[in-house]
């Protein structure tokens, strides 16, 4: 950073302000870990099977596109049905996506490490296009895409019934996803530290 006229110090210092310097920084650092934490718990038990599952961002993606795609249709479900559909979609999303690498392990011997690395770029690529699916002549919307939006390539909001409610709203917004990733992680803690499964 010095080396181009930048101030390491005040850099770290607004890295360390952003995260953890006041109230909404420390609750924007929580949300945020929430998917971190989730997705760091799927790549565990994999380790712990002895599988190198290098896919989770890959899997992440998937489930995120899935949960999308249910989160802005299906208006006018309840809550207590939509959130849940839309939590299962993203399950689905990721284990479909985890069980490519698993079958072509099983059935040619392919190794996981290569193919989740690739998957990963596929998963990346495919969200990009069901938003924007592009073309030669300007912009073509992908599947996903919000066409109010103008030329702005975004999804549609989710709808509120397919949302986590919030623990703390603004200007902290926490959700329940935490507790969800924590309470998760106690239990795969347990699970694999103090039961025969582990």
């Amino acid at each position: 950073m010095w080396i181009f006229g930048d101030n390491p110090i005040a850099a770290y210092r607004g890295l360390f302000e952003g995260a953890v310097g006041s109230a909404r920084a420390w609750s924007t650092t929580i949300r945020k870990m929430t998917p971190l934490i989730l997705t760091g718990l799927s790549v565990a038990v994999a380790f712990k099977a002895g599988l190198f599952n290098i896919g989770a961002s890959g899997q992440f993606i998937m489930g995120t596109v899935c949960s999308v795609a249910v989160g802005i249709n299906f208006e006018g479900l309840p809550a207590f049905i939509h959130l849940p559909l839309a939590l299962l979609a993203g399950i689905a999303g990721g284990m479909a996506w985890g069980f490519i690498p698993g079958a072509l392990k099983v059935f040619t011997g392919a190794h996981e490490v290569i193919v989740t690395i690739m998957l990963n770029y596929v998963a990346s690529l495919f969200a990009s296009w069901t938003v924007y699916a592009g073309g030669t002549q300007g912009q073509t919307p992908g599947p996903l895409w919000d066409t109010t939006a103008g030329p702005i390539s975004e999804t549609a909001d989710v709808f509120m019934s397919a949302r986590l409610p919030w623990i703390f709203a603004e200007p902290y917004r926490v959700h329940w996803g935490v507790v969800i990733a924590l309470v998760v992680a106690l239990i795969m803690w347990w699970v694999i530290f103090k039961t025969t499964l582990g």
